[in-house]
């Protein structure tokens, strides 16, 4: 039930955003991206989700779980293919890295404990970047606003042990996301070139924060309607139209759904230690 209302939830916001674009305005601009720039967007997502790999890896590692890098690679890429697939958005994915790591002979509670970590360093360090953008651009309160979600974890605040062993880990693995974020919003620039949406990459990179952390969200399939949505509010909050600020979020989307068609064939690999 749980998840059939996502689903709806998520198709519903979608059809919101759609009707309050113009979905005949919206026709014409889809009909017109670029499809060699849209390969392009594709691509450097997957570069994108390479390094999100290799961090999860390193997060592993620190925990003392066994896994190997190549056994990372395909792990992470079966639970993109998930995130097409299942209701639930990134949720979907997770789940099945922590259950696919804990297969390798590792404690599940271990396992679900560094992809966690894994996904909450990527969103923690995306808010330090956005705000940093957001402030090079001029927009104070934004970047206020993000600049404080970043600091909130480094406090010296009378958190549970296992939280405060996470501090030194998210460190370690903060170069790692920061490679993450900034190709990912290399992603979102080049889709919104593909749509000859004239916009610098630090705009995107400032904007990236809620529309990726809204994408994250459990509703839905693949964060669709959520990411869309986002991408309209902030993007019209600097002028752009709101059927091209659609697109953008769509044809991210879209980029992902292609790499999951791509790893599909990777759920008949075997994984290894």
């Amino acid at each position: 039930m749980k998840r059939a209302l996502r689903v709806f939830a998520g198709a519903a916001v979608l059809a919101l955003v759609i009707w309050y674009v113009d979905p005949r305005i919206l026709a014409r601009s889809l009909a017109g991206v670029n499809p060699w720039l849209f390969a392009v967007a594709v691509v450097v997502a997957i570069l994108s989700n390479v390094f999100s790999a290799l961090r999860w890896c390193a997060i592993a590692r620190r925990l003392n779980l066994s896994i190997s890098r190549t056994s990372t690679l395909l792990l992470y890429a079966r639970a993109v293919t998930a995130n097409m697939m299942l209701p639930g958005s990134m949720v979907s994915g997770d789940v099945l890295r922590s259950y696919q790591l804990s297969r390798l002979g590792n404690p599940l509670p271990a396992s679900v404990w560094s992809v966690f970590l894994d996904r909450f360093s990527g969103l923690w360090v995306l808010c330090a970047l956005s705000s940093l953008a957001a402030a090079a651009l001029g927009f104070w309160g934004y970047a206020a606003i993000l600049g404080a979600a970043f600091v909130f974890p480094l406090l010296p605040l009378p958190l549970p042990r296992n939280l405060q062993n996470a501090r030194p880990i998210l460190l370690g693995s903060a170069w790692y996301s920061i490679m993450v974020q900034l190709i990912a919003a290399g992603t979102l620039w080049v889709c919104a070139q593909s749509i000859g949406l004239s916009v610098s990459y630090a705009l995107m990179l400032a904007a990236a924060a809620p529309i990726f952390i809204m994408a994250a969200l459990p509703i839905g399939v693949a964060g669709f309607g959520a990411r869309e949505a986002a991408a309209v509010a902030v993007l019209g909050m600097v002028g752009v139209p709101g059927e091209q600020a659609f697109l953008v979020g769509l044809l991210y989307g879209l980029a992902a759904v292609v790499q999951g068609i791509l790893a599909a064939p990777l759920f008949l690999a075997r994984a290894s230690l």
